[in-house]
């Protein structure tokens, strides 16, 4: 969308004035008891999945509430197979998809606005900070509403100097505790429907690969700038096929043809790709097969957090306070650049991370070899 952030500030603050009368901020849980919650996640993948706390504690303090969630269809799985969730309603919001994605136009957002005030939600949760986000649901008339106001949601992106950096997850919390909802479940949670276990599981079997030790290898990245080389994610994915005899599935969808391709042509160690036309869903069932996920910072990464796969992440101009692997685990190996930039990281920097790390000695009940740096 061409509008800038200044101008749909302005038109947010308008539409908030006018909206004043008709919708609060947030009502206390122990005086609103909602029977229909509305969630708007026009976001990534990796955000989704981050939001899977708030999908579950809004279901543990509102046990009979129908709860829907908004999001983009590419991403729709992770709230689809939720336990908490009743209803998924998909939206590709032009602010948030590329350039050359499918986007929806402005007769299919009023649509949207039309149907969402037709459903009678009394509780809307607005999970980003996006101005264009705060007006979709302003404009959906929903009576309750919470969300992070920017100045909020611009602190938690840039502390003062010094100050500890909190980590995405703290989103999801601090909606929680706008609604003074309960934090009990505090790690995210992916559901794998028994139709993605079996195709994953039918899938391995075809490459031979049942019952084998998998180092899953994901080259790709949301944006170049944040994607290692592949020649070097080639490295280190040769010397932990050497050491411990893995065997290497790469990942990887359209968008991540070329990160995929190069991997493939550096690597010397035989490699299986996986279908770039994966639902999420049975990505999801892939990686919880893996014994370790090679990568960047990257949606798949916080699927295999979520799923308790280790992760040896490399890390360039993202903040690992903020976008690390959560919830942590002492096998997670993830190096990051002192200086922001990816080709600082080196193979060998991250063969010895992997050395100094309990995930070598996890690894090394398989084998009792040492990593060799080349």
């Amino acid at each position: 969308m061409s509008l800038s952030r200044t101008t749909v500030g302005a038109a947010l603050g308008a539409l908030r004035v006018v909206n004043r009368a008709f919708c609060g901020r947030s009502l206390p849980t122990d005086a609103h008891h909602p029977h229909r919650v509305l969630c708007l996640c026009l976001s990534h993948l990796g955000d989704l999945v981050l939001l899977t706390p708030l999908f579950a504690n809004l279901r543990l303090r509102y046990p009979k509430a129908h709860i829907a969630v908004v999001c983009k269809s590419a991403v729709a799985d992770i709230p689809r197979n939720h336990p908490a969730i009743d209803e998924v309603i998909t939206y590709e919001a032009r602010w948030i998809l590329g350039r050359t994605s499918r986007r929806a136009g402005l007769l299919e957002s009023v649509k949207l606005i039309r149907e969402l005030r037709a459903l009678s939600y009394d509780l809307l949760v607005v999970c980003y900070d996006h101005p264009l986000d705060r007006i979709v649901g302003l404009c959906t008339g929903i009576p309750a509403q919470v969300s992070l106001e920017g100045s909020e949601a611009q602190q938690r992106k840039s502390p003062a100097d010094g100050a500890p950096v909190p980590h995405r997850i703290e989103h999801a919390f601090d909606l929680l505790r706008a609604l003074e909802v309960p934090i009990v479940d505090s790690a995210p949670s992916i559901g794998l429907p028994a139709a993605d276990a079996a195709w994953a599981d039918e899938w391995l079997i075809e490459q031979g690969l049942n019952g084998r030790t998998i180092l899953g290898v994901h080259p790709g990245a949301g944006g170049r700038q944040k994607r290692w080389s592949s020649d070097r994610f080639a490295r280190v994915a040769e010397n932990l096929v050497g050491t411990y005899g893995c065997k290497v599935v790469v990942t990887g969808g359209p968008v991540d043809a070329e990160a995929v391709r190069d991997f493939l042509q550096n690597s010397e160690c035989e490699a299986v790709q996986a279908p770039t036309n994966l639902t999420v869903a049975r990505l999801c069932a892939l990686i919880q097969r893996f014994a370790i996920l090679l990568c960047n910072d990257c949606g798949p990464m916080h699927i295999a957090a979520a799923l308790r796969v280790p992760v040896i992440a490399v890390f360039g101009p993202s903040s690992t306070q903020l976008w690390g692997p959560y919830p942590t685990d002492a096998r997670q190996v993830v190096v990051t650049a002192r200086d922001g930039r990816m080709e600082s990281v080196t193979s060998d920097g991250v063969l010895a991370a992997i050395n100094c790390s309990p995930l070598h000695d996890w690894l090394g009940e398989k084998s009792t070899a040492t990593i060799q740096c080349n």
